[in-house]
């Protein structure tokens, strides 16, 4: 192990945080000394294979330790953060960062006041397709968003809204820069006790309006967004991992169309052809390219040993996944008419 390596763990073994421990063991700058689940047996099968100790609470791991990943239910997020941020430890913390606004206002302040790394599990910014529109610098106008899935019984403990939702909260927050003026929604629970599907409606200050939606009680999964600017249209499809970008050509005037134009271009075709006739250009993404995961898990351990990231990968900060927080309970507030 290098000198710069930092000694890390990972707490809560279940769904996802398996595949956070496997990832963390095989990180560059990572040296895993750790596996921490309240079901001491299920720590010690994720443990076992990565020939590392596996232990039943935060408070047996060894002072060594020096960054970790918080897999843990919802719920748990506040009290183990803190408590690693107490004792000096960087921390990745999957999403949502907490379940209570004031929980996740008092883990980013601890982590301000200690000088110490917290990052938040918002894994879609790692996806490529992100990455190209970051590039183009475009300004949205209007953003559709689904996301769907079949219901489960791992994530009870929280809305559909800071289960689901808050993923495409979260990047419409970041691709958006202007103040959030207004925020309507509606849902309801179907199965559950939480919020099961909702609907927010996203206004901004500089007119873009996101449309978000998402369900936990659909039959078929469903996970795209499609990004509307003056000049580009973005389509992300992160179920079969597929994007595309389609971007006016420099000196085309939507304006300049007519119904003659119409005549020419084949409507089964009319993408290929508005790029032979130089109008747009059109650039398909394979988002299989990388793993988010392992990028998200290098980008927080570059962050955490000080060092400048060089896949220029920048994992969400605690201010960021306060805020994704704050508008998932923005969205909550408006379904409950408050």
């Amino acid at each position: 192990m290098g000198a710069d390596t930092l000694k890390t763990a990972v707490i809560g073994v279940g769904h996802l945080g398996r595949h956070h421990a496997r990832l963390m063991g095989q990180a560059e700058g990572s040296e895993l000394v750790g596996i921490v689940d309240a079901n001491i047996e299920q720590a010690r099968a994720i443990a076992a294979p990565l020939d590392v100790p596996a232990y039943a609470s935060v408070d047996e791991l060894p002072d060594s330790v020096q960054a970790a990943t918080v897999a843990a239910p919802t719920v748990y997020h506040h009290d183990i953060t803190c408590a690693l941020l107490k004792r000096g430890v960087h921390v990745l913390v999957e999403k949502p960062m907490a379940a209570t606004e004031a929980d996740a206002e008092a883990m980013a302040e601890l982590a301000d006041a200690n000088n110490l790394v917290l990052q938040v599990g918002h894994i879609e910014r790692f996806n490529p397709a992100l990455r190209v529109l970051r590039e183009l610098r475009l300004r949205p106008r209007f953003i559709e968003a689904h996301r769907l899935a079949p219901f489960n019984f791992r994530t009870l403990d929280v809305s559909v809204v800071m289960d689901l939702m808050i993923h495409d909260l979260d990047l419409v927050l970041e691709l958006v820069d202007s103040k959030l003026d207004r925020v309507d929604a509606s849902g309801s629970n179907f199965l559950a006790q939480h919020t099961d599907l909702a609907n927010a409606r996203l206004t901004f200050a500089d007119g873009c309006v996101a449309n978000v939606t998402a369900s936990r009680v659909s039959f078929e999964p469903m996970r795209k967004t499609r990004v509307f600017t003056e000049r580009a249209f973005v389509s992300l499809d992160f179920g079969t991992r597929r994007a595309f970008v389609a971007t006016l050509a420099d000196g085309f005037d939507p304006g300049s169309l007519t119904a003659a134009h119409a005549k020419q271009i084949d409507p089964d075709d009319s993408f290929k052809e508005w790029v032979q006739k130089g109008l747009m250009t059109l650039r398909e993404i394979d988002m299989d390219e990388t793993n988010p995961l392992a990028d998200e898990i290098h980008a927080f351990l570059m962050a955490a040993r000080g060092k400048e990231n060089e896949l220029d990968l920048r994992g969400c900060s605690a201010d960021e996944g306060l805020r994704a927080v704050q508008v998932a309970h923005q969205v909550a507030r408006a379904i409950a008419g408050r």
